[in-house]
């Protein structure tokens, strides 16, 4: 539980860099969960790394989630557009905008979950085997 609430914290403050940022950051958190659930548990490492990783996910994808919402909120929704409106050399509506981004941060959270839970449990397996 202790590092899911790191990994929140990490998530906040890694996703104001950007979305990519935070799903590459959650390999190094998954990582680290795995290494250490493995060591201190009694389970199998990739079961342990595995538990580890799912309990970490949810609080790091909601910090995550939340850091880019405050990044975006700071930009505004008018800013969003114009730059998806030059990017795209369409124009593209604040609402619809708005939506894209609100879809590009549910891709997000699936990626940094998966991530985190994958490298979580091969840490765990990686951890028990030496």
């Amino acid at each position: 539980m202790i590092w899911g609430g790191i990994g929140g914290v990490v998530g906040i403050l890694v996703s104001l860099l950007g979305s990519l940022v935070g799903i590459l950051v959650a390999g190094f958190i998954g990582f680290s969960c795995g290494k250490r659930a493995a060591v201190a548990g009694s389970r199998a490492g990739a079961l342990s790394g595995l538990v580890g990783g799912a309990v970490a996910a949810p609080m790091y994808v909601l910090g995550s989630t939340l850091g880019a919402l405050l990044a975006a909120r700071q930009i505004g929704a008018a800013g969003i557009a114009t730059t998806l409106s030059d990017v795209l050399g369409m124009r593209v509506s604040a609402d619809e905008a708005w939506i894209y981004f609100l879809f590009s941060l549910i891709l997000s959270a699936i990626l940094e979950a998966s991530v985190l839970i994958l490298v979580s449990s091969a840490a765990g397996a990686w951890t028990k085997r030496e």
